[in-house]
């Protein structure tokens, strides 16, 4: 008896060394992760291109691979090529994944990738607003990762999809989230939440994509402007040249009043801005304009507002309308601090039919029937 505890306390050990211990290639795929995230999109499919061939079986590199492909394509491609990019990139990795699941079974992490891969392509629908299409990738995705979450709870990276899962599906309507209660998935914002935070704060991998997840929606959707400004600190200070990084933390700062902050930023995204790609200066430059919008608005400069305002819609292209809905909200409220009643309802209305869940589109509501006053 005393033998057989012996070599179960060993196993275990061993086991959870697997898990934890860093894996041949690590450092190589952090140095892909540091270079995408830093806007090194082309170094970044480079170093994990050839990490893939040196280091076949380090469980994190084909999916950061496929990540940093996709962003590579998003910095210089169509929407829509995009979204091909990251399905044929996943048509290779996924069954890879699989293999590797049946090949090494007790390896936890090859099982957490698989999960993540598969969810990976509910992103393609969730950004086309196919809400139905979105929920099936992601529950087979949610189904594995729990698996994974629930027999080995030190993984903590495994908590985000299934936040992320959790979150979305409870923002969406009564019929779908019907569905997903058959599949057995939670539909609270809070559930989902939590273990994005979860992942924020002790994730191995995922910290990154957590965190710049609940900067976007303590900023837009469920808005919690400490925290936003908490996540997008740490994302801007560990990654100084992502520009996205940077716009979130500097609506952080401009909505916590650190306007000296936010403004000495503005004024170095404005000359990042000329070393974006074509594509980027496509999907950026409106996200630039709103948060001068804003930063004036804050400063009672209403006229620099409203034109920066006004730019920032009319030079929206990118895929995501969250921005745009902000836009057209502050662009409300100028008209009627400025008197404009009935071009502030245009506004609103135009916000309103959106549609994004966003908290903009609920302020809109508001103000479409009661006049903004600062």
């Amino acid at each position: 008896m005393q033998k057989n505890w012996q070599i179960f306390i060993v196993s275990l050990l061993l086991l959870f060394s697997q898990i934890t211990a860093e894996e041949l290639g690590d450092s190589l795929v952090w140095e892909g992760v540091n270079a995408f995230y830093n806007n090194e999109t082309a170094k970044a499919v480079e170093v994990l291109s050839t990490t893939r061939k040196e280091f076949p079986l380090n469980a994190a590199v084909h999916f950061t691979w496929a990540t940093a492909r996709w962003l590579h394509s998003q910095a210089n491609d169509p929407i829509e090529k995009t979204y091909k990019v990251l399905n044929r990139d996943l048509d290779e990795v996924i069954p890879l994944y699989k293999d590797l699941v049946e090949m090494y079974p007790e390896n936890p992490l090859y099982r957490l990738y698989l999960g993540t891969s598969e969810g990976l392509r509910a992103r393609v629908y969730l950004g086309q607003k196919r809400w139905f299409k979105t929920l099936i990738p992601a529950y087979r995705g949610f189904k594995i990762t729990k698996s994974v979450a629930d027999n080995y709870p030190e993984i903590k990276d495994a908590m985000l999809p299934i936040g992320v899962v959790e979150y979305y599906i409870a923002l969406r309507s009564s019929i779908l989230k019907w569905t997903a209660a058959l599949f057995g998935l939670k539909t609270t914002k809070e559930a989902g939440l939590a273990k994005m935070e979860i992942a924020a704060n002790y994730g191995d991998f995922a910290w990154i994509e957590a965190r710049s997840l609940l900067s976007f929606i303590y900023l837009w959707e469920a808005p919690n402007i400490e925290k936003a400004l908490e996540h997008s600190t740490i994302l801007a200070e560990k990654f100084p040249k992502n520009f996205y990084f940077l716009l979130m933390f500097t609506e952080s700062l401009i909505k916590t009043g650190n306007y000296d902050q936010a403004n000495t930023i503005l004024l170095q995204l404005d000359k990042d801005f000329e070393d974006l790609t074509y594509i980027q200066k496509l999907n950026l430059k409106s996200y630039l304009e709103y948060e001068w919008a804003l930063y004036w608005f804050e400063q009672d400069q209403y006229d620099k507002a409203l034109k920066l305002a006004e730019s920032s819609i009319v030079d929206y292209k990118a895929e995501l309308d969250i921005y745009l809905t902000n836009s057209l909200l502050l662009l409300g409220n100028i008209h009627d601090i400025n008197g404009n009643r009935s071009e502030a309802k245009i506004a609103y209305q135009k916000c309103i039919k959106l549609d994004n869940n966003s908290a903009a589109v609920r302020l809109a509501k508001i103000f479409k029937d009661n006049p903004y006053v600062k």
